[in-house]
């Protein structure tokens, strides 16, 4: 991996990005630690669901959880070999109106934290759904919900299709 400038001179390069972390909860991160987890958690986030019928993913239903009222049908997914993410298993989570809106993942180059994703505030954009907003929080050893530590918001907009 690289940052590049303007006229594509190489202002830094990497050749394997994941290992380059020192992996502690209070570790610092250089400018490409943070373009590599940023990069394959992007990915990650505009790919999914959609990209569980490609071939090496491997999905199965887990038991549903309840969210403030609601029930969140779930399905844990195994990424393939090769697939840059957060860890290689992770739970993802649909409301009864069919959108994800809650998933949970092992950040493997942070310590292995658990985290609980929450996506929400969709837009239609011709038709389609798009969440405007991620909110990511730590979990607690218990595995209870830490709002205490909002590791991450995420606030997207100006969807347009072209």
């Amino acid at each position: 991996m690289e940052i590049s400038a303007g006229d594509g001179s190489i202002i830094a390069e990497r050749d394997n990005g994941r290992e380059a972390f020192d992996r502690s909860f209070n570790g610092q991160w250089d400018p490409l630690n943070l373009a590599y987890f940023n990069g394959y958690a992007m990915w990650t986030y505009h790919a999914t669901p959609f990209v569980f019928g490609e071939p090496g993913y491997e999905a199965r239903d887990v038991a549903p959880i309840e969210n403030e009222g609601e029930t969140f049908r779930g399905v844990a997914v195994r990424f393939p070999d090769g697939v840059h993410s957060h860890t290689q298993e992770q739970r993802f989570y649909f409301g009864s109106d069919g959108l994800l809106c809650r998933h949970d993942y092992t950040v493997d180059v942070w310590a292995d934290t658990p985290a609980a994703h929450f996506i929400s505030d969709y837009v239609d954009v011709d038709g389609l759904k798009f969440p405007t907003r991620r909110s990511v929080f730590t979990l607690k050893p218990d595995g209870t919900l830490n709002r205490d530590f909002n590791a991450v918001t995420i606030d997207l907009s100006d969807y347009a299709l072209f």
